[in-house]
């Protein structure tokens, strides 16, 4: 027998409800598994905290929610809740299927996954920008955010939420967001966010980042805007993560599973969803013209770029090796978009 109880304080990063593997459900709640004909059939179930550890076992997952308990005995799974919410948590858990292939969670040719992330920024960045982005008449269409656009250009201000390098991302993106969208942007450390329990107002816009979906302190930052009325949106890299289910909008970056606790191609990622996000919003500025098409021009320049930086590795390698690693300190300058944040 498996025992299960799930609360969001118990977990640091991944899926906060575990995926097990299910065949057909007969039932909702006290879940039987069917083959076709009728008859039981062997059945395993895996219990993660995150798709990639049992997507080389099965791609069909189910995500329970805050307070589930699952009980695992003789062949089925039941689903009970640990105290009743009224009708805000639905009785019924959906079943999901996993887009990840196992080939992306292998590291193949590199030493380790953050060596291998690195190396697939050229291919990230255009699968974030894919489906979205019009190099011909240089138009954004992010369709999660659609409906959503004049209530967020009537903003009387947006608020991003992040922890880590997700919040980092938020830094670098702040100057352009203000830019084109003439909007104040604060940055928020979603930790910090809580402590001070910082005012928040229905016309504010929060955006809330993480690759994940799932940290923690970003979804307490997140339900604490909700409870206030300010609109939600959420940047992940993780579909059917907390964050994506539970704000009223967002954007899926697209990036690909990312194992390296250093996070790589996510950040380069996120920052270009959060500025294609920027484009969107001021797509009603004619004055803004020119300025998006120039930036939408480096976009397009992007993975290129990104491939040339990446093939002088053997050059910095040496750098590294030599000067770098024989001096005491290492200082970083820069101003404006070449400021780097640490």
């Amino acid at each position: 027998m498996t025992l299960l109880s799930v609360s969001p304080t118990t977990t640091s990063g991944g899926l906060l409800a575990p995926p097990i593997v299910n065949p057909k459900i007969m039932r909702t709640q006290s879940r039987a598994f069917m083959s076709e004909d009728g008859l039981p059939q062997p059945i395993e179930f895996f219990v993660a905290s995150d798709a990639s550890a049992i997507v080389e076992h099965t791609k069909r997952v189910l995500y329970l929610e805050d307070d589930d308990i699952a009980h695992i005995a003789e062949g089925e799974l039941h689903i009970h809740r640990l105290r009743r919410d009224g009708n805000q948590t639905p009785s019924t858990r959906s079943l999901e299927t996993l887009e990840i292939e196992i080939a992306e969670i292998m590291k193949g040719k590199f030493t380790h996954f953050m060596q291998k992330e690195i190396y697939e920024q050229p291919e990230s960045v255009v699968n974030t920008m894919r489906g979205r982005v019009n190099f011909d008449n240089n138009k954004i269409t992010l369709g999660g955010l659609r409906a959503y656009l004049p209530i967020i250009r009537r903003g009387r201000r947006i608020v991003f939420s992040a922890c880590g390098t997700s919040y980092h991302s938020c830094i670098a993106s702040r100057a352009i967001f203000e830019e084109l969208t003439e909007i104040p942007v604060s940055v928020e450390l979603a930790s910090d966010f809580l402590d001070r329990k910082t005012p928040i107002f229905r016309d504010d816009v929060c955006v809330f980042v993480s690759q994940s979906g799932e940290t923690a302190d970003t979804i307490l930052a997140m339900r604490y805007c909700l409870e206030r009325g300010a609109l939600c949106v959420g940047v992940v890299n993780t579909v059917g993560s907390t964050i994506s289910r539970e704000t009223h909008c967002g954007v899926h970056i697209n990036a690909g599973p990312e194992v390296g606790v250093a996070s790589t191609k996510a950040y380069t990622s996120q920052y270009i969803a959060l500025l294609m996000m920027a484009l969107q919003l001021s797509e009603d500025r004619i004055s803004f013209t020119e300025r998006r098409n120039q930036i939408i021009a480096g976009l397009h320049a992007l993975p290129g770029q990104i491939r040339s930086v990446l093939d002088g590795d053997k050059a910095l390698k040496e750098m590294s090796e030599g000067v770098l690693a024989k001096s005491p300190s290492l200082l970083l300058m820069g101003r404006g978009y070449q400021c780097v944040h640490f």
